[in-house]
């Protein structure tokens, strides 16, 4: 029982991984507010081993107005801005988490969307309903050769059961951990459902969300259990792989 109530810091497994969602440019969606706080998040992941991070804004359509020039825009004047600092690097390319609403479907036929890379693409649910129509999207996504990962599928509260995770699983979905789902920040159902998800090797990858200084602050306290690192260690390890 003694090696099961061992913990130890999350952030000594962390080193060298890649962020693969975060909303860290500065002004386009509701994460950091101007270029200081994405200079203070840089250090902050650099301070907990991420060796640099995907940005990943919103695209909700009637939210924040963001499209792929919009987010090519912002990244590019970032990069800019930071080109004279140690941090220029760290923002590696500019994606997007894009919500499975109304104008979702028109995105993927059209695809004027941003990859997280090759054709491998960072979506989310309402957290309100599923969408009605996702098991023909995502069947459409994987005709066009597009990886679809859902994002905090820990999240959704309407989804309530391991048996409707497998579902989602089986219909193409890699599915995407929130680190601070363990800690409890998101509640005591999301962390239920991140232990459970864990417990039946349902994770593919981890991501911070990351939308202030203060969560990336939290990840570095987080202390988990001997067994829950047994289990998240093979999905940060999945992570590094492909990031």
């Amino acid at each position: 029982m003694l090696f099961f109530s061992k913990k130890s810091f999350l952030v000594d497994h962390l080193e060298g991984l890649v962020d693969i969602h975060n909303h860290i440019l500065p002004g386009i969606d509701d994460g950091s507010p101007d270029l200081s706080t994405t200079i203070e998040m840089i250090r902050l992941f650099k301070e907990i081993g991420y060796k640099g991070c995907i940005a990943t804004p919103h695209t909700m359509e009637d939210y924040y107005g963001n499209d792929t020039e919009t987010i090519t825009l912002n990244y590019k004047d970032t990069i800019d801005q930071l080109h004279a600092s140690e941090n220029h690097s760290f923002i590696v390319k500019a994606s997007s988490e894009y919500m499975m609403d109304s104008g979702f479907e028109e995105l993927i036929e059209s695809e004027k969307i941003l990859f997280l890379k090759d054709r491998i693409l960072l979506t989310e649910f309402s957290y309100f309903q599923k969408p009605e129509y996702v098991n023909e999207v995502v069947f459409d996504m994987l005709q066009k050769d597009i990886t679809p990962i859902l994002a905090h599928p820990e999240r959704y509260r309407y989804i309530k059961g391991i048996e409707e995770f497998k579902d989602l699983k089986n219909r193409g979905f890699l599915f995407q951990l929130n680190l601070l789902s363990i800690q409890g920040h998101y509640g005591k159902d999301a962390q239920k459902k991140a232990m459970l998800l864990l417990e039946h090797n349902l994770y593919d990858l981890v991501g911070t969300d990351a939308h202030k200084p203060e969560h990336l602050s939290k990840i570095k306290e987080i202390q988990i259990k001997s067994n829950i690192i047994k289990s998240i260690q093979p999905v940060i390890e999945n992570s590094k792989l492909n990031f």
